[in-house]
């Protein structure tokens, strides 16, 4: 490992007997931006986000445990967000900082950062969700709908075949069935399909790829046990927090996005019309349009 833990290029650090792996690119403020822990290797945002990001930016990617180019943990059971909220305090404590200046983390990153910030208040100076899922979100049928809505499209009926077969099969068994079902999956996460080539792109130009350990995380979270408490517990949030979230979403509701933006004290949420699961790719002018400013302030 390089002699500064924030030098530019890849780090390692030994914690909870995972070796966790971060990148650091970038010049300017640092932030953090936690990676997906279900699976997927953080290519998809160092590819994705990078590019604008880095400019005034020193920005450390942090994969979670058995994710990417982050160890196996010796128990599967510690696959948990729960968990992985828990990694970033070790994350910090290699850093050797008193707090995490910037916390971002959409989706399933989402959740685990929302959780961090919960857990240790004090220790994240500003957080930014977008996407972001919430454990214990109002309840919706925001899915649900979409499937009603799109079953009969056909740049969505791959992926909702693919979503009811995971479901029935309790997920991928081997690295290429799962990266198969992922390819047919991410038409759904966009609102104009046409640009889920550009997703596509961004995860295969990683050094890794997309891993079916990775998905005992979505069986370890629905387990009563690991589900987090976001939203009852969003007061306990003092970060100044920005809520980025797209209008037209078929995994992370509205409904969660309004309770998380009345829960946290200090928080601003932006819904951007038009755009689905990754409004960055989408509708890149409104979602940097509201992150830079909040990052500048």
């Amino acid at each position: 490992m390089s002699a500064s833990p924030l030098s530019q290029g890849d780090h390692f650090f030994e914690a909870d007997g995972v070796r966790f792996h971060y990148l650091v690119r970038g010049s300017g403020p640092l932030m953090i931006i936690q990676s997906l822990g279900w699976g997927m290797p953080g290519g998809y945002l160092w590819n994705g986000t990078g590019p604008h990001l880095e400019k005034k930016n020193t920005v450390l990617y942090f994969e979670p445990r058995g994710n990417g180019a982050s160890s196996k943990p010796a128990d599967p059971s510690t696959m948990s967000a729960k968990t992985m909220a828990e990694d970033l305090e070790h994350l910090r404590i290699h850093l050797g900082l008193d707090a995490l200046p910037v916390l971002m983390g959409g989706s399933h990153a989402g959740a685990i950062s929302l959780r961090y910030a919960e857990r240790y208040p004090s220790r994240v100076a500003k957080l930014v969700l977008f996407a972001s899922q919430v454990m214990d979100s109002p309840k919706n049928n925001n899915t649900m709908n979409w499937v009603t809505k799109r079953k009969d499209d056909p740049a969505y009926t791959p992926a909702i075949a693919t979503l009811v077969e995971l479901k029935a099969s309790g997920g991928p068994k081997t690295d290429e069935e799962f990266q198969a079902s992922l390819d047919v999956l991410i038409p759904w996460y966009f609102s104009d399909t046409t640009k889920a080539d550009i997703l596509r792109r961004d995860v295969a130009g990683g050094p890794t790829l997309p891993a079916a350990y990775g998905f005992v995380t979505n069986l370890n979270d629905a387990k009563d046990e690991n589900k987090l408490p976001h939203v009852a517990e969003a007061g306990s949030v003092t970060a100044k927090t920005l809520i980025l979230w797209g209008a037209e979403d078929a995994m992370c509701s509205l409904e969660a996005a309004n309770a998380l933006a009345e829960g946290i004290p200090d928080s601003k949420l932006v819904i951007i019309p038009g755009v689905g699961h990754f409004a960055y790719i989408e509708d890149p002018d409104a979602f940097w349009g509201e992150l830079d400013p909040f990052l500048e302030s």
